[in-house]
């Protein structure tokens, strides 16, 4: 049996009323960096190839870490991506708000 697909281990639902897409990951089996272009790419619908790279807009590191240390702090992290405003938290919930549904943006 193969490895689990990344898509495996991010899930994705869409909240009609926040106009927000919710992707919750577990940080232990997925890089939390490498969650937020699965999930960025599933939400364009298109593939992680075919994305900007994450580098050129945060440190994929500094997402990295949000899941490191203290379990009982909850760690976020917000910056646009790709026309989209992403918040990572460190419990393995990133919140993906395209700009066009931003206030005033």
């Amino acid at each position: 049996m193969s490895d689990p697909s990344s898509d495996d281990l991010v899930s994705i639902s869409y909240d009609s009323d926040a106009k927000t897409y919710l992707a919750r990951f577990d940080p232990d089996a997925i890089a939390p960096s490498m969650a937020v272009v699965e999930a960025v790419a599933t939400v364009r619908d298109t593939t992680t190839t075919d994305l900007d790279p994450l580098a050129d807009t945060v440190d994929p590191m500094a997402i990295d870490r949000l899941s490191s240390g203290d379990e009982t702090d909850d760690r976020v992290l917000e910056f646009r991506y790709l026309e989209h405003v992403v918040t990572v938290r460190s419990r393995g919930v990133i919140e993906i708000l395209p700009l066009s549904d931003v206030g005033g943006g």
